[in-house]
Formats: C-alpha cells, structure tokens, sequence
C-alpha cells in the first residue's frame, strides 16, 4: 500500500528513532526505502541492524540534495501511495492508518495530510492545523486547494512527512525540484493541487523537530524560494482550469509580499524594493503599507521586529 521515503544525510544521531517509528505503524502494509544521501558520518553503521528486515531497502548516493534523494526513493518505490519522513522527525503510531482512512473516504485525491506537532528550538510545542480551528469537520476534501488557500492561508501543508502523494499525482508534478534550497516542499504540493484534489485531515500524527532540523536552521528566512519558477510554469498551463490559475497567482501576489520582508531581514533592500515592485494588487493595501513602512525602516530594526515575532520559531 504505502512506500515510505527516508532521505538521509549525516543523521547517524537521529535516524534510529525515525526508523522506529515507522515499525511501530498500527498499519502495516508498508515498505521503507532509505536513501543515505552520501553521509560522511556513521549512518550507515547505525541502519545496518535492519538489512535483515524485508520491508526495508537501503540505498546510497553521492550527496545530491533532500529533493534528489526524495525522487530517488520514489522511483525504487514499489507501492502506489508515496508518504515522507525525514531522518530527524518521527510519526505516531498511527499515522499510516489516518492516511489510510483519508485514502478509503476520498479515493480521488492526489495529495493526503495529516495535522503536525512543532517542536520549537525554545522548547515550545504546538500543533498546526490553525486551519481546522472553529471548525466542526474532522477532515475536508478540496477538489480546489489553491482556492482555498487562497482565502485561508492556514489550509498550508508544506510540512512533508504529514503528505502521502500518489504515484500518479508525483509523475505529473514532476517529482520534487531538486537544486531548491527551501521550498521543494511547496512546489510539489502546488504542483499536484493543481492538477489534483487534496484531502486533509486535523488529526496530528507526525512531530517536526525543528532543535534537530539541517533543512530550515540556517535558511528558514532565505528569501529565494525556489517556487516562484515552477508556480509561473503552472499558471501558463492551459490545461490547469483558469479559476486555479488565477487563484495560483493572487497565491503568488501574497508570497512575493512575504519575500519583501524576508529580503529586507537579509538585509537585501534592491531586491526587497523589486519584491515590492512585483506585488500585485490582489494583495491588501494594508500589507503593502507595512511592507511600505519596512522599507524605510534600517535593516537592523526591521530583524529586531522580526526577531521579537518570531523568536523560537526559527
């Protein structure tokens, strides 16, 4: 039923735990394929003890990228539902079973997810679905997500160990872009809702440790998200139905307002200035004005705003 992606790199502290956690699946119709994407450290020695486990399949490449290794394991995959988890996160017990019963209820979907718990580097926890906040569904099936996301900006479900993508839905996105430095999670996700419904579901099943994080610790502010390429690809596709293009790229107005920011917390204010040159109108105008404001602000005080926000969260 299910082929389980593990990329890793360097994760000899953590990926036991990872791999734990998929034996310890309520579900069990799965295969794991572990892709050791060219670890200097003692990863291999660590995964050694379930070679002789059948379910399993280790592999290694020369380091390539999360998105690479990703891709990888999906095309040695022999199942026809791909779900993802990264060597220094872990799931429940019974996250395979909650993907299980959103593929029995909404078989038309090309993405699933799951609700996640955030383990933040001040030692915060919390849970996210805001987007299921007020509501009385236990789960939803969009037949338009970027609609959706584009009215509600919590219905987001970029973290990557709650999605399963199906074997269809993956070969029409593409895969993952590899070269993208952060985002790649996005982009699939983009790609295949664009082309395909998405069922999601408020129950949490999978904890995304952020104190243990390589992919977002040193980038999580990096303003070149690598997205904006594939999303104009997306809405020059004419065989994506107009309605979904245009919600694609009023979603597009929203994140290059966000880029504004970032930019200028990198300090990078001829690229924050073009950001807020290219927003476009279906952003509000009191966004703008913030972003307006930023930009007259010194660097230095617009990441002490920031830093106060968002402190322990990245």
């Amino acid at each position: 039923m299910f082929s389980v992606i593990i990329p890793v790199y360097n994760g000899a502290r953590c990926v036991d735990d990872a791999v734990k956690s998929v034996l310890a699946q309520t579900f069990e119709d799965w295969e794991l394929v572990i892709v050791n994407d060219g670890s200097t450290d003692d990863t291999l020695e660590v995964l050694k003890k379930y070679e002789g486990d059948g379910r399993i399949r280790i592999f290694s490449q020369p380091n390539a990228g999360v998105s690479a290794a990703r891709n990888r394991g999906m095309s040695l995959a022999r199942y026809d539902y791909y779900t993802f988890l990264d060597a220094d996160d872990v799931w429940n017990a019974d996250h395979l079973e909650t993907i299980k019963s959103l593929v029995d209820k909404y078989p038309g979907a090309g993405l699933y997810a799951t609700a996640l718990r955030v383990e933040m580097v001040n030692g915060k926890v919390q849970e996210e679905y805001d987007y299921f906040r007020g509501r009385s569904e236990e789960d939803v099936y969009l037949r338009d997500f970027l609609g959706e996301y584009n009215r509600d900006k919590t219905a987001k479900v970029f973290a990557t160990i709650t999605i399963c993508v199906t074997r269809e839905a993956a070969e029409k996105a593409g895969g993952f872009p590899v070269g993208c430095k952060i985002g790649e999670d996005l982009e699939l996700e983009l790609r295949v809702a664009a082309y395909f419904p998405v069922a999601m579901t408020k129950k949490t099943t999978a904890t995304y440790k952020k104190l243990n994080s390589t992919a977002t610790k040193d980038v999580s502010f990096d303003p070149d998200w690598g997205f904006f390429e594939g999303a104009k690809l997306l809405c020059a596709d004419e065989t994506i139905p107009a309605s979904k293009r245009e919600n694609l790229r009023q979603l597009m107005d929203w994140f290059t307002m966000r880029r504004c920011r970032h930019y200028l917390i990198e300090g990078r204010r001829k690229d924050a200035l073009r950001a807020f040159k290219d927003t476009g109108p279906s952003v509000s105008k009191k966004d703008k004005l913030i972003n307006l404001a930023l930009l007259i602000m010194p660097t230095a005080l617009v990441r002490r705003i920031f830093a106060a926000r968002w402190r322990g969260k990245s």
